[in-house]
């Protein structure tokens, strides 16, 4: 595998518009959602958004794209290791 093939497959764009609509390419899935929080698998790892009145407006799992209305207030990869796996996400996801 060359640093070309490496560098397409991990492609992934976050586009932030006012704080109101946040748009999401290299997504696998969604792990959980509700209307403050989302948990989403990407093609560079677990992320976390938070927020008020959250929305999914469109998924193309297909495609890998995603966008959420509402008011964001936090967009964060989430580095985990197996041991803090559970203690995280039990304490996000109460």
């Amino acid at each position: 595998m060359n640093n070309e093939t490496l560098t397409s497959s991990a492609n992934q764009n976050i586009v932030l518009k006012d704080r109101k609509r946040l748009e999401i390419t290299g997504i696998k899935k969604i792990e959980s959602l509700n209307n403050e929080e989302f948990l989403i698998d990407t093609r560079l790892g677990m992320l976390f958004v938070s927020g008020k009145e959250l929305q999914m407006q469109q998924l193309d799992v297909d495609n890998g794209n995603l966008w959420i209305s509402g008011t964001i207030n936090l967009i964060q990869y989430i580095e985990e290791t197996k041991k803090e796996k559970k203690g995280f996400f039990s304490k996000v996801f109460k």
